[in-house]
């Protein structure tokens, strides 16, 4: 590597990240810092800038960073957790409307099952990419699993809360360990 590429990045670009694009969607937001007297084609505003990863993306994970959320709702759900380094995690959805306004975009509530998806998230490595890395070596005495029966509960459970979520047979399997075929013959089937 050169100096240039260890000690500088490329500029950022703006994020194409638009709520209207992901409501129903579940999300990750890091709230980053709170903005005022941005200058908009409707005058000021304030913001909140975050980088915002979709948990249930139709790709699987959609990372987007530099995002601003402009709209009230979302801010004062938001602006508590500014600079705490923790995610707000919530599946984007619609408030009520006032008479005359459209409805705001608001983060309702996350699920177990909700809270389960975002902890498959986290347990991947985020730095390699899953097909890079090698297979763990597995123990020679264990006898291959051949159905969803041979996993554990919590696993099985895990799978099945993802596979109604939406996500992925390949990533389920990397989230419980459960094989790819037995996920896609048994887990999928039940949903």
């Amino acid at each position: 590597m050169t100096y240039f590429e260890d000690h500088f990045s490329q500029p950022a670009s703006a994020s194409k990240f638009r709520p209207a694009d992901y409501q129903g969607h579940l999300l990750l937001v890091y709230p980053t810092e709170y903005r005022t007297g941005i200058k908009t084609d409707y005058g000021e505003s304030d913001a909140i800038a975050a980088r915002v990863v979709v948990l249930d993306g139709t790709d699987g994970y959609e990372e987007h960073d530099n995002v601003l959320f402009f709209q009230s709702a979302l801010i004062g759900t938001l602006k508590p957790s500014v600079g705490n380094g923790k995610p707000v995690l919530g599946r984007l959805g619609r408030g009520t409307s006032k008479p005359g306004q459209s409805a705001p975009f608001i983060l309702t509530p996350f699920t177990e099952a909700d809270a389960q998806v975002a902890r498959a998230y986290f347990s991947q490595d985020q730095f390699e990419a899953p097909a890079a890395k090698a297979p763990a070596a597995k123990p020679a005495s264990k006898a291959k699993a051949k159905s969803l029966s041979d996993f554990p509960a919590d696993k099985v459970d895990l799978a099945k809360s993802l596979a109604a979520s939406g996500v992925s047979a390949d990533q389920i399997a990397l989230a419980t360990q459960i094989p790819q075929d037995i996920v896609e013959s048994e887990v999928l089937e039940l949903i």
